[in-house]
């Protein structure tokens, strides 16, 4: 499951980066929390499996996306707490609270995030725990993001 979560990844970044051709510089990135992980209160997840991280705008270490280049970017995460556990977390830029995501107890659920932001060079983005429990599950828990405009 996990190979194919990667090879759908980098298929998506690929067709997106041949689309725009040579007129807009490559920026994507997707990264995935390798093990199970336990979350404190408001934390930033740090996804630190990185699959792909052209313009090296994603920071494992804080869990943060920083905008290389102003335009529209999609951003987007899947989140599944441990089984018997459940978690909501939120799409933060710049501070502010944009989207939220939910898996419940149940085995194998999962909640997921797709949104188009217009993002200015240096924004931050990233996703940290909202509620709920506190146990996300390992190689399940994905965050992505790819520069689809730089006109705005």
């Amino acid at each position: 499951m996990r190979q194919r979560t990667e090879v759908f990844a980098s298929i998506i970044l690929l067709a997106t980066v041949l689309r725009q051709g040579q007129s807009i510089p490559a920026v994507g990135f997707s990264a995935v929390i390798s093990k199970d992980t336990y979350l404190g209160d408001n934390q930033a997840i740090k996804y630190d499996r990185v699959l792909t991280n052209i313009g090296n705008g994603y920071d494992k270490w804080s869990g943060h996306f920083k905008a290389p280049l102003k335009g529209l970017y999609v951003l987007s995460c899947t989140v599944m707490a441990v089984k018997g556990h459940d978690i909501s977390v939120v799409l933060v830029k710049n501070g502010q609270n944009m989207m939220n995501a939910y898996s419940n107890r149940s085995a194998w659920d999962t909640g997921a995030i797709s949104v188009a932001l217009a993002l200015k060079k240096g924004d931050k983005v990233w996703i940290r725990r909202y509620g709920h429990g506190r146990h996300v599950q390992g190689n399940y828990n994905i965050f992505s993001g790819y520069l689809i405009s730089r006109k705005m």
